[in-house]
C-alpha cells in the first residue's frame, strides 16, 4: 500500500514539473520574456511656453569619442566644444594613468601617458 502511494506522489510531481516546463516554454515562445529596447536619446533642444512667455534651451550637439595620445598629447577639433566653461569627462581606457582635459573654443586639449587611448565626452 505504501509503495502505491509513493508512485502516485511521484506521478503528481512529474505532472507539475511538466506543466511548469510547458508554461515557461509558452512564455518564451510568446515573447513575454524579451528584453525591451533601449529608450531613444533625449532631444538636444527643448522649448517651453507659458502665460508669461517662453524659452528655448539647447544642450548642444552630443560630443564624445576616443583618441590616442601621440607623445602624450592630442587635440580634438570639434565645433561642439564652445569654450573653457564646457564640462568634459575624460578617462584613460588603456591604463590607470592621470589624464588632463582642457576644453576651449572649438577644441579639446588632452594630455596623459604616451600611446594611451583616451575616451572623452562633453557633458555640458
Amino acid at each position: 500500500m505504501r509503495r502505491r502511494f509513493l508512485c502516485v506522489e511521484l506521478n503528481r510531481t512529474r505532472e507539475w514539473l511538466m506543466l511548469a516546463t510547458a508554461a515557461a516554454a509558452a512564455l518564451l515562445a510568446s515573447g513575454c520574456l524579451q528584453v525591451s529596447p533601449q529608450p531613444p536619446v533625449p532631444p538636444t533642444t527643448m522649448s517651453s511656453w507659458g502665460p508669461l512667455g517662453g524659452f528655448s534651451m539647447t544642450s548642444g550637439a552630443p560630443c564624445a569619442g576616443k583618441t590616442s595620445l601621440a607623445d602624450g598629447a592630442a587635440t580634438v577639433n570639434d565645433a561642439c566644444f564652445t569654450g573653457a566653461d564646457n564640462i568634459v569627462m575624460c578617462t584613460d581606457t588603456t591604463a590607470a594613468n592621470a589624464v588632463k582635459c582642457t576644453p576651449g573654443y572649438g577644441s579639446l586639449a588632452i594630455s596623459g601617458g604616451v600611446g594611451d587611448t583616451i575616451a572623452y565626452a562633453r557633458v555640458r
